[in-house]
């Protein structure tokens, strides 16, 4: 086995050890690499990299650049305490880290700095002999879009030339935040034919948002793709064959119904259909089902569908039955495989505690391994055939890690690109070529990261004060004994579904990095543990939703992990609510807490206009609360009721292009701090949406909360000289 690895110079990896405190930039600026994705047939690699259009194209910035790579061994040899350095074996990303710390001409990330994320494209087969060793570096590279004011957020290969892709996107939830999130466009590997698919004006009308999503890549009929899109309802969904040249869209069959999913067996051919009616207060489901194209569709299945059921995952190689995940009959969704003919659902595997909702499968359909978390929500596998098993296990033992996954493969299985990661790696990608038997270092998420140097995200249980048992996770300094430390709770956003899951957090590495425990609770009404634990949040928000938070932090004060007195809440969109629930509703247990993204008024949030409407309302009637019946209630969990309980200071964050949180939720709390002369600081971004996702605005917002704790929470006697 031939095993390659690229020996990277960073930036943090001088002379440091555990204590140091490292700057912002260094757990938020953009990623060096992301989303790896092999062209179809294993000859071109396609990623997500940053790159300076500013530097390349305006002309101050090429003199400040000048300017700089002058005095760039000076600068070197200052930062690595040396008399002289041989500029030629620095590290791209440790000169640009210079770059930043010495070039820059005002607090913050200078415009010249600044990077997004567009596609680059590797050609794979460049017969460069060291490409062809496994040296990517020296392989021919395209970068295919020009992105200067927004990131490519999302793309993937349609067929050996063209690739689709989405811009700008929310970072929290998965959630489309403003209209510049919903276009949608293509472009060639060389970057050729760049076309704008879908207009994001014409995807918005009457406040509906018109998603396109895609179904099936139609390995037969390169030109066109299969998608679902909403032009019709607003929850109901068409099937078209979308021209990935042109834009133009085909509808391909008529609906059996009000249809919210699709299935695809593995030639194109729509098989499935769910559907739910809009009016159903129970949101009863079909399932139908057809046997080809030109059969009639016929109903398979049917049940009440608030939060149980079942959706499919794939048909099997054979296109005769249909990996689903259910839970009927059951707590936790498990993994089942269903018999059209019969209407059987055979059980493959189900994990106790933890839901099972995921399986890796080749294009045609193969089960390579169902995917889970255990119930501390660390990845795990099942495996259904040893040959996927033999694979993945010899390749975990090369690389000496517990899991490797499997991010993208060619249609022939012949390539493989590799990714791993944990809770201190924040992730690394290796090319796995079955043919030379060969393995080779693609890149890393964050090449300048240490994983030594980040702390261990520990999984967490305790009894709430009514008995339920509740998990979450627990981080603290790696040079602490975990011991009366200050503590931040980060409540997650969604509520429901969401959970936090054992993995890299920069966010929670940036404040463990400070000298500070980070909690994180899976409150009731968290996804991932079975629809008992989510149901029993459902019209909890403010109750035991929020006891279940203030109960984590009594219990990491009870076990001398937290000092009472150093304790502040911080949370995003939920957990914005929830922060503004914790110093509202239980003022004397948060020192200080950060808003971001989040809800003070309920009402107000059922009210927005153009997100909660017909079924959606019953929909919060249900799982928040009726603002019209549930009154006291209203009045007792609502935050904006209880404005002059609040003591501790507060940073209020929000984006003016949010969607799903509007601005006037800042805008109406700070108008109503004001009146009551009740201090606060605010960070209002006009430029984003439902979370910062803008490379200058992470690092100026995390600059600004590092400010806020290092003044109302930080305990001097912790921290570095």
């Amino acid at each position: 086995m031939k095993f390659i690895l690229c020996l990277l110079i960073s930036f943090a990896s001088f002379s440091l050890h555990a204590v140091d405190e490292f700057p912002v930039e260094h757990f938020f600026k953009d990623p060096s690499m992301l989303s790896p994705q092999l062209s179809p047939d294993g000859k071109y690699l396609a990623a997500l990299l940053p790159y300076n259009i500013n530097e390349e194209t305006e002309n101050v910035c090429k003199r400040r650049t000048q300017t700089f790579l002058k005095d760039l061994e000076k600068y070197a040899a200052k930062e690595l305490g040396l008399k002289k350095v041989d500029v030629s074996k620095l590290s791209p990303e440790f000169i640009k880290d210079l770059k930043r710390k010495y070039a820059q001409a005002e607090e913050g990330v200078h415009w010249c700095d600044l990077s997004r994320r567009n596609i680059a494209v590797i050609w794979l087969a460049d017969p460069n002999p060291n490409c062809q060793q496994g040296t990517y570096a020296h392989c021919q590279r395209v970068r295919v879009t020009q992105l200067r004011s927004q990131n490519v957020s999302d793309f993937r290969w349609v067929n050996n030339e063209r690739i689709v892709f989405e811009t700008g996107g929310d970072q929290l939830n998965d959630m489309t935040g403003f209209i510049d999130t919903i276009g949608i466009y293509a472009v060639n590997k060389d970057g050729t034919k760049a076309k704008q698919l879908v207009e994001p004006l014409d995807a918005m009308t009457n406040h509906k948002i018109i998603s396109t999503l895609t179904l099936h890549r139609l390995p037969e009929d390169p030109e066109h793709i299969l998608v679902m899109r909403n032009d019709r309802k607003r929850y109901y969904l068409d099937v078209y064959r979308m021209n990935v040249y042109t834009g133009k869209f085909f509808r391909v069959l008529v609906q059996p119904g009000p249809v919210t999913d699709w299935g695809v067996d593995n030639n194109g051919v729509v098989r499935m259909a769910t559907m739910q009616d809009e009016n159903s207060l129970t949101y009863e489901t079909q399932i139908m089902y057809r046997d080809n194209e030109d059969a009639e569709w016929r109903e398979v299945d049917r049940f009440e569908g608030l939060q149980n059921g079942w959706s499919s995952l794939g048909f099997t190689e054979d296109n005769k039955k249909i990996y689903v995940t259910s839970n009927l009959g059951r707590d936790t969704f498990a993994l089942s495989l269903f018999d059209p003919a019969t209407g059987e659902l055979e059980d493959l595997f189900e994990n106790e505690g933890t839901d099972v909702t995921r399986i890796g499968m080749t294009v045609d359909g193969e089960a390579i391994t169902i995917l889970y978390n255990d119930i501390d929500t660390k990845p795990k596998r099942h495996f259904l055939n040893d040959k996927w098993k033999n694979i993945l296990e010899h390749l975990s033992t090369l690389l000496g890690v517990d899991y490797v996954g499997i991010a993208s493969m060619s249609d022939d299985q012949q390539k493989m690109i590799l990714s791993i990661g944990d809770d201190r790696n924040p992730g690394d990608y290796y090319l796995y070529d079955r043919n030379k038997n060969q393995i080779a270092y693609l890149g890393s998420t964050r090449p300048w990261i240490d994983p030594k140097t980040m702390a261990e995200m520990k999984p967490i249980e305790f009894e709430a004060r009514d008995g339920e048992t509740i998990h979450g996770f627990l981080s603290v300094p790696v040079d602490s004994d975990g011991k009366n430390l200050p503590l931040i709770v980060n409540p997650h956003g969604g509520p429901f579904g969401i959970h936090d899951q054992w993995g890299f957090n920069p966010e929670t590495q940036f404040f463990v990095n400070r000298g500070y425990a980070v909690m994180q609770v899976n409150f009731r009404g968290s996804g991932g543990y079975g629809k008992r634990h989510e149901r029993i949040g459902y019209k909890r928000w403010g109750l035991e939703m929020q006891d279940d938070i203030s109960d984590g932090v009594n219990w990491a004060v009870e076990q001398g992990i937290a000092d009472r007195d150093h304790v502040c809440i911080y949370g995003a969109s939920y957990g914005g609510y929830a922060t503004m629930a914790g110093i509202t509703l239980t003022p004397e247990l948060y020192r200080c807490a950060v808003n971001y993204v989040g809800i003070w008024d309920i009402k107000m949030l059922y009210e927005q206009n153009g997100r909660w409407v017909d079924r959606a309302k019953r929909w919060f009637q249900n799982h928040v609360l009726d603002p019209k019946e549930d009154i006291d209630q209203l009045k007792k969990t609502s935050p904006n009721f209880h404005l002059d309980k609040i003591q501790a200071p507060l940073l209020i964050v929000h984006g003016r292009r949010d969607y799903n949180v509007r601005i006037e939720q800042a805008e109406t709390l700070m108008d109503a701090l004001d009146k009551k002369n009740i201090p606060y600081e605010v960070l209002i971004k006009k430029e984003e949406g439902h979370g910062f996702r803008l490379e200058e605005n992470r690092v100026e917002l995390y600059t600004v909360m590092e400010k806020f704790f290092e003044k109302n929470l930080s305990k001097p006697s912790l921290r570095n000289d």
